[in-house]
Order: structure tokens, then C-alpha cells, then sequence
């Protein structure tokens, strides 16, 4: 299981994005530079912490940081 600061510290970290926790819950149109890409390197970079395989079907119908984390968390 991930944290959510561990969570927020990947998208930082790896992605570069200047997070802020309220972004958590804007859809991605507003959340600064996101696109795509951001969604597979997000997916690489939580695998690569938890050791896990993430399932990108599901991540994918997701509009927010906050339901990737959730799916992830669970």
C-alpha cells in the first residue's frame, strides 16, 4: 500500500509537476502541465515503489489524482 504522501512525493519527484495537495482533487484539465504521458510515468513510478502491478485499464477511466490514488490505495 502507498501513503498519500508517498504518493504525492512521486508525482513530484518523478513526474516534476509542482504539485499541490489541493491538486489532489482537480481534474486533470487544471491540474499544471498534466497530460498522458504523466498518467504512464505516474503508473511506472508507483510500480517501480511498491513493487506492484497497477492495472492501467482502471486507471484510465479516472478524472483526478485523487481516484488514481484511491485505486491505488486499495
Amino acid at each position: 500500500m502507498i501513503t498519500e504522501t508517498a504518493f504525492i512525493q512521486i508525482v513530484r519527484d518523478e513526474l516534476a509537476l509542482p504539485l499541490a495537495e489541493t491538486d489532489l482533487e482537480n481534474d486533470f484539465d487544471k491540474v499544471v502541465s498534466w497530460d498522458s504521458l504523466h498518467l504512464l510515468r505516474l503508473i511506472a513510478a508507483v510500480e517501480k515503489e511498491t513493487g506492484k502491478r497497477v492495472s492501467v485499464g482502471k486507471l484510465l477511466s479516472e478524472r483526478s489524482l485523487r481516484g488514481i490514488y484511491t485505486l491505488l490505495a486499495a
